[in-house]
């Protein structure tokens, strides 16, 4: 297989490293194209091109794979998304502009969009600790008065739903471009931001983001 996203940050490391990436990369792949529940260990050894003994010399089971490359693409996207946000104060402007750069981050890198969506899924603590600092904005604009809700998880359990199902719909081509937007204006009506100011803040022209998780140009 070719080199993917790992493998291009560990080529300059030690074999071990590039063994890990390249296994990792694998796991994306199969992970989008059979979905996290289906996918074996196997399956990611044998697309890697390396032995089950190989595979089981760098991770557990399945499930140790999944976290890992989950919770780097997760934190990776988080931790760029709060980068870009250091600038942005108002709870509604940082709910929008946060929720289409991932979808669309997500829609432009298809193989680890499908992966990271699954997982969420599959690992409920990945889904709690990818959504910390959308609670965060949700619950200080609860507290300003921007969002008249009460932030429990049942309210995150929804605003994560509309995030990924927007992803789903672009990564099958049953939305376009629009999706992104259309998920933030629901977002931010159901948190109670007047029509008017939804809609502008979910339509705004902005730029994609680049992450870390993206192929060299």
């Amino acid at each position: 297989m070719s080199a993917g996203v790992f493998g291009a940050e560990a080529r300059r490391e030690g074999k071990r490293a590039r063994t890990r990436a390249r296994l990792m990369d694998a796991a994306v792949e199969v992970f989008a194209r059979r979905g996290v529940e289906r996918a074996s260990a196997n399956e990611i050894a044998h697309a890697a091109e390396v032995s089950n003994g190989t595979f089981y010399n760098h991770f557990r089971d399945k499930h140790d794979i999944v976290e890992a490359v989950a919770f780097r693409i997760a934190t990776d996207v988080v931790r760029r998304l709060d980068a870009a946000m250091a600038g942005l104060d108002d709870a509604a402007e940082r709910i929008a502009f946060g929720t289409r750069q991932i979808i669309e981050l997500g829609a432009s890198h298809a193989e680890w969009g499908h992966a990271l969506v699954r997982s969420i899924r599959y690992l409920p603590e990945l889904r709690r600790q990818a959504t910390a600092f959308a609670r965060a904005d949700l619950e200080r604009g609860a507290r300003r008065g921007v969002f008249d809700v009460e932030v429990d998880d049942l309210l995150m359990d929804l605003f994560v739903a509309l995030v990924t199902t927007a992803l789903e719909l672009r990564l099958s081509g049953e939305a376009g471009d629009e999706a992104g937007s259309k998920a933030a204006e629901s977002q931010l009506r159901m948190l109670g931001v007047p029509v008017a100011r939804a809609h502008e803040l979910a339509w705004r022209p902005i730029a994609p983001l680049r992450f870390g998780l993206v192929e060299p140009a």
